[in-house]
């Protein structure tokens, strides 16, 4: 049986005079373990092609999403945007849901997909509320019963890990789509996970792709990318 075809969005970095891609190991190697082939996309160049024939979508972390997407100032120094990728992910995801075609989004993923479809985001949690989810940080987080995300993980409450200062507020996600997952602490709420009714969608916050059959103490994520491979499959 042919193995479906995963688009994998990627980040921009300059190397002296070089603009090349940048995409950690662990979202292909993530995708291959679960039986899926990795296309990785780094420019327009090509893209209408390239979705017509992937069969399923990863949307990656990275740097944050450029505030003056959702009608903001820069909030601090802590922002970092990636305006060439934020063009292109926003090009990629009006295209790609037309079709239909399932898709898997992490962290910036999330969060660019939110603010495609007229949501809002925190732009520095800490600045917000005081609390801390970047550099690995671990928490749990609830899961909404009934939701893909709990049929697929089997609980619900998740031991997760966070490498984020952005988030979506309660209240900041975009109307297509519906909390499946949400952490609250410091007195505010933040949504960790959505999917969108009639559409194969996944949106996580946290990093699967680095608790993927061997969480150490984290919830074991294997089945996200094996729904994502199975969907992109049919």
């Amino acid at each position: 049986m042919k193995k479906p075809l995963i688009l994998v969005t990627s980040s921009n970095l300059m190397v002296g005079d070089l603009n090349v891609v940048r995409l950690n190991h662990e979202y292909v190697n993530a995708v291959v373990k679960a039986g899926g082939v990795p296309m990785i996309v780094g420019n327009p160049f090509g893209l209408d092609e390239l979705i017509e024939v992937c069969d399923g979508l990863l949307l990656t972390g990275g740097v944050d999403v450029d505030p003056a997407l959702f009608g903001q100032e820069i909030l601090n120094d802590s922002v970092h945007i990636d305006q060439d990728r934020d063009t292109l992910e926003l090009q990629l995801i009006e295209k790609y849901w037309k079709t239909g075609k399932p898709a898997l989004a992490i962290c910036r993923g999330l969060q660019v997909l939110n603010v495609a479809f007229g949501g809002t985001l925190i732009q520095d949690i800490p600045t917000w509320c005081g609390a801390t989810h970047t550099a690995g940080a671990e928490h749990p987080v609830d899961v909404v019963k009934g939701s893909l995300l709990q049929q697929l993980t089997g609980d619900d409450r998740l031991m997760v890990n966070s490498y984020h200062h952005q988030c979506i507020p309660e209240g900041g996600l975009a109307k297509p789509f519906v909390p499946t997952a949400t952490w609250t602490g410091c007195g505010v709420t933040m949504i960790e996970a959505f999917e969108q009714p009639g559409y194969p969608l996944l949106a996580v916050q946290w990093h699967p792709e680095r608790a993927y059959r061997n969480p150490e103490g984290l919830t074991c994520m294997d089945p996200l990318f094996r729904w994502l491979v199975e969907k992109a499959r049919g």
